[in-house]
């Protein structure tokens, strides 16, 4: 049998010795206790640091994952609003040539490369979203609002000339005689141009202002008996004849609405009724051109 070893323990002024026989095989569980109670400690520390670095990966890769979520979405937005865009384009270029007028300079977007931008081309590898993409939408809506504004203005102003335009009928009743060749009520085997309609009506009717206008004749003349003519602006202008009575004077300015004058059969008639002209440049057009259906 060997040895057991001797643990000596010395106070601290040497005045007292205590020694201590240790069999030793527990000296040697004990030193392989702390040994085995080291390593676990060392491994434990290993793993968490091991956890710590799994752990930080994780969320990166989940901000990464909710980054590309993010920019996924934004991508989607985005050629929603470029979709919206080109939707954009095509309407004002159809308003424009509606409206009969040239269009703006053209603000035709242009994508990388040169060619135009088209409503669904996916953002360009390598380009920074912020700065390429936003930028370029951001150009774009910028040039479809100055559009949007030189439409608005130009429709501005096709509006004032429309509302001075004569759109409605300053009676109704039956249309006795249209526009155009004609057989001659006083001389039936003669054909003739009638240059308005002849609106029958009852004697004493207003005749109500189809728009805004300057009367520039109010007076009995020839064929047309007492009538009336308003200019309307830009050429046009309208005549009301065989009046029974005149309500307007030369000179005066009426709105859409005011009375002009009363159905009769003044001048070269045959009967009660409104011979009613639309005139542009000083010639005679068909008024149904100007009126809505009755």
């Amino acid at each position: 049998m060997r040895d057991p070893f001797s643990l000596i323990v010395v106070h601290g002024d040497g005045a007292h010795v205590l020694r201590v026989n240790l069999p030793r095989w527990i000296a040697y569980a004990t030193l392989g206790l702390i040994a085995a109670v080291a390593s676990a400690t060392i491994g434990l520390s290993g793993g968490y640091v091991v956890l710590l670095r799994e752990s930080g990966r994780r969320a990166a890769l989940r901000q990464r994952v909710d980054d590309q979520r993010v920019l996924d979405s934004l991508e989607t937005r985005i050629a929603a609003v470029r979709s919206e865009i080109a939707t954009w384009r095509t309407l004002h270029d159809k308003m424009w040539k509606a409206s009969g007028l040239a269009a703006g300079p053209d603000r035709t977007a242009i994508a990388a490369g040169g060619g135009p931008l088209a409503a669904s081309a996916p953002v360009p590898a390598g380009e920074p979203l912020a700065e390429g993409e936003l930028d370029l939408l951001a150009t774009n809506v910028a040039d479809e609002g100055l559009r949007l504004r030189e439409l608005e203005h130009t429709i501005g102003r096709m509006g004032k000339v429309m509302s001075a335009l004569p759109l409605t009928w300053p009676v109704h009743g039956q249309i006795d005689s249209e526009y155009g060749m004609r057989r001659s009520p006083w001389n039936r085997a003669k054909r003739e141009h009638h240059d308005g309609l002849d609106i029958g009506s009852p004697p004493g009717t207003p005749i109500k202002s189809p728009a805004p206008g300057t009367v520039v004749a109010a007076s009995a003349h020839g064929g047309y008996g007492k009538n009336v003519v308003l200019d309307h602006g830009n050429g046009v202008k309208s005549r009301y004849a065989h009046l029974k009575k005149i309500d307007v004077k030369t000179g005066q300015r009426v709105a859409k609405g005011d009375v002009l004058g009363l159905v009769g059969s003044t001048g070269r008639s045959t009967g009660p009724h409104l011979h009613y002209e639309v005139l542009v440049e000083d010639k005679p057009v068909n008024p149904h051109d100007f009126l809505p259906q009755p």
